[in-house]
């Protein structure tokens, strides 16, 4: 009878190590082993998994981190299956560190305020890549590409988009709508259907340090009053849409856009709409310099002169 005991023990005591992965400072969290699991405390991915007719990992309650631990979850493109499902609504959950390919959507969280996204590729899938809706929801350092829809697209109250690109998808490559103080920031996109960054606020818009090149319609549109848009870097944009594409665009404002960025070779020659969006000189970092001329940066960025003439990009004694 103790043998058998012992034996009992033994079992439970595995079963709890395998049910339980132990995180770095010391907390458990719960093993991510089977396609469409509904997950309740924080959850770690333990290997990739093929999902044909699943979702991946269900969000179960709110507070939580799934940490994908760079593994992948792969679909099979059906409708209605997510790689990360919070059609719960749960709030305040964090995806990190992941792929996710081949579903539905790739991140679907359509009523999850504080919801983020760090460090996720979502790629091939049928709709878009990541879809986050609520207040403050957040996508950082991901990327979205060759999704049939948008690559990344968020909507509600300070939503915000942060070293993340989006590339060759059959939509935008960013959307971010429905709030205030909306912003993208540090962020590319390239080679997308429609337009590369869409933001559309009512009022203060925010897109700084970004680049959008070979997108189909505009490269950058902003949408919303008092809207900064600055430093960034917009080329070869618009020739696939039905009119003619700028760099970028600013609309629906009783006070104007602020910022000076770079735009070239777009399908529309002006390239930005206002036109003083536009650097008509040289972009160093997010000032408009005549390198001509400019003693701090004479011939190019950042090089000083030592005397008190720059002539032609040149430094004179």
């Amino acid at each position: 009878m103790l043998l058998r005991h012992r034996h009992t023990s033994v079992v439970i005591a595995v079963a709890a190590l395998v049910a339980i992965v132990p995180k770095a400072d010391g907390s458990g969290a719960t093993a991510i082993t089977t396609c469409g699991q509904t997950v309740t405390t924080n959850a770690v991915l333990t290997q990739d998994l093929d999902c044909p007719g699943s979702s991946g990992v269900i969000v179960g309650a709110s507070g939580i981190t799934i940490d994908l631990k760079r593994f992948r979850l792969r679909g099979d493109r059906t409708s209605g299956h997510y790689g990360i499902d919070d059609t719960g609504g749960f709030a305040k959950v964090s995806v990190k560190n992941g792929v996710l390919r081949s579903f539905g959507q790739g991140v679907y969280a359509p009523n999850a305020n504080e919801f983020s996204v760090v460090g996720v590729v979502a790629s091939g899938n049928l709709v878009s890549g990541i879809v986050l809706s609520g207040v403050s929801v957040s996508v950082k350092s991901s990327v979205a590409a060759s999704n049939d829809l948008d690559g990344i697209a968020l909507s509600g109250p300070s939503a915000s988009v942060k070293s993340s690109t989006a590339s060759a998808n059959g939509g935008n490559g960013i959307t971010l709508d429905n709030g205030d103080s909306l912003s993208v920031t540090s962020s590319t996109a390239s080679g997308n259907t429609g337009i590369g960054i869409d933001v559309a606020a009512t009022v203060n818009p925010f897109v700084k340090s970004s680049t959008a090149s070979g997108n189909g319609s505009d490269g950058i549109s902003v949408g919303g009053d008092a809207a900064q848009i600055k430093g960034n870097h917009a080329d070869g944009n618009g020739f696939v849409a039905s009119g003619p594409g700028l760099g970028i665009r600013a609309t629906g404002f009783s006070t104007a856009p602020t910022g000076t960025n770079f735009a070239r070779g777009n399908d529309d020659p002006a390239e930005c709409d206002p036109a003083a969006l536009c650097c008509a000189h040289t972009l160093c970092g997010s000032h408009c310099v005549n390198v001509a001329i400019d003693l701090n940066n004479c011939g190019k960025c950042g090089h000083i002169c030592p005397g008190t003439v720059c002539s032609a990009g040149v430094c004179l004694p």
